[in-house]
């Protein structure tokens, strides 16, 4: 036991050692900085393009699913699969 973490205590340097690492100094390329700034829109107007909340409650159609799923599981619980 006492040499499995010695193994692992010393593999696990050499694998992270392994690992690629993306270029991070490197320089943007030239369209991104030359690129435009998203437009910025009034808050009002984002909250005018969200759809309206479903007219129906999706709870009470997720209890039913619920209740219909637990009376199929329990059916299954109780079927002979002996053959």
């Amino acid at each position: 036991m006492r040499a499995a973490r010695l193994v692992v205590s010393l593999l696990t340097p050499l694998l992270a050692g392994c690992a690629t690492f993306p270029a991070l100094d490197a320089a943007p390329k030239p369209a991104a900085t030359k690129a435009a700034y998203p437009a910025l829109l009034p808050v009002d107007e984002l909250l005018a393009r969200v759809p309206p909340p479903p007219a129906t409650d999706p709870a009470a159609e997720l209890a039913a699913r619920a209740a219909a799923l637990k009376a199929r599981a329990a059916a299954l619980r109780q079927a002979d699969l002996s053959g």
